[in-house]
């Protein structure tokens, strides 16, 4: 699911996912980042990831939660796997006093959006993200 996820993405070139990442991320407790699953029938369908930022702001009090991955196998989308998914980890995100909730979009993931809008989510449009990749930030870092 992570490479279909990728591929859908358009990442591939950036797929690093090893089968020890792999186990790290499913058993490590200690890991920042957690990964959840649902199944139906004993079959994986849908993965997510997500992290708590304890991250005071000068504009949010309190901690924030941020889904990092969220796949649902095609052929069980529209089921309430996602919506499930969700649920689970806002929970989580309120038992930790989270303020907020949040995640990336792929700006032409249509279906993505009308399920986010659904469930009462919003696009930020006030912000555009900046991102130095490793490369660039090496380069950065050793011109200064």
């Amino acid at each position: 699911m992570a490479y279909e996820l990728a591929k859908m993405q358009e990442l591939l070139h950036r797929f690093c996912l090893t089968l020890q990442s792999l186990q790290t991320m499913l058993t490590d407790l200690t890991e920042a980042t957690q990964t959840i699953v649902a199944e139906q029938e004993g079959k994986v369908v849908a993965f997510a990831m997500y992290t708590l930022l304890k991250n005071n702001r000068l504009y949010h009090d309190g901690y924030a939660m941020y889904i990092d991955e969220l796949y649902v196998l095609p052929e069980n989308r529209n089921q309430g796997i996602g919506k499930g998914m969700f649920q689970y980890i806002g929970s989580i995100a309120l038992k930790h006093n989270c303020n907020r909730l949040e995640w990336w979009v792929e700006q032409n993931n249509q279906e993505a959006f009308a399920f986010y809008e659904h469930i009462g989510a919003r696009a930020l449009t006030e912000f555009m993200t900046f991102r130095l990749q490793k490369p660039a930030l090496e380069t950065f870092v050793t011109h200064i």
